[in-house]
């Protein structure tokens, strides 16, 4: 693979990456709440979420879904249920009281503390089977039919290393926000903002299917 060809699959992964979705808002949301290290740290649920993804793809999961409208549509609906539950939680649940600057605290207990954390952001990415047909769609456009598990690997290695890049630009571009979600009424505001968005990527996600 060229160096032209390499740059271009890497800005497509960018473009794919820094569009609005739930992985995105789920980061700003932490990033903003317990600074940007942990929000980081939290997205690598996401990321294992997306290797199991790419090679479900690559081993032709992609290939029957696109035939199986059935199978499809019933993952999609499974998988808009996810984001309007942790929507519904993040209304529901009590609020948290952001430090105006940079750490990254997090009350003991809160959101089930870091591993509840990984395991909301690796559902988030799991619960979204349209990127599968995304990888089944991206991936023979830059690999030959000799080319290999190898290159594979290297294109979903270099797709997941683009996410982590991307995002945790973002997360550290988020501290200017930590301002203006301090104190106890702020911070409620905040998991209210991101629940609404959460229920809205749900909504939308069912949307196609039953219109």
């Amino acid at each position: 693979m060229g160096f032209t060809t390499f740059a271009t699959f890497v800005l497509i992964g960018a473009a794919q990456v820094a569009s609005p979705g739930p992985s995105t808002v789920f980061l700003l949301n932490n990033a903003i709440m317990y600074g940007p290290r942990r929000a980081i740290l939290v997205l690598s649920g996401d990321l294992v979420a997306i290797v199991i993804l790419a090679s479900l793809s690559a081993a032709g999961v992609g290939a029957l879904l696109a035939t199986n409208v059935t199978l499809f549509t019933a993952l999609r609906l499974g998988g808009a249920v996810y984001p309007l539950w942790l929507g519904l939680r993040y209304f529901r649940a009590p609020s948290v009281v952001v430090e105006d600057g940079d750490g990254d605290g997090m009350p003991a207990g809160q959101d089930g503390g870091s591993l509840g954390l990984w395991l909301q952001s690796f559902g988030i990415g799991i619960s979204n089977p349209k990127a599968i047909l995304f990888f089944a769609a991206l991936f023979p456009q830059f690999v030959p039919a000799d080319g290999g598990p190898g290159l594979l690997a290297v294109l979903v290695g270099t797709f997941v290393a683009t996410k982590l890049f991307v995002l945790a630009g973002f997360a550290f571009g988020a501290r200017q926000l930590r301002s203006l979600f301090s104190g106890q009424d702020n911070g409620a505001l905040g998991r209210r903002l991101t629940g609404a968005l959460f229920i809205m990527f749900g909504l939308g996600m069912i949307w196609p299917i039953l219109a």
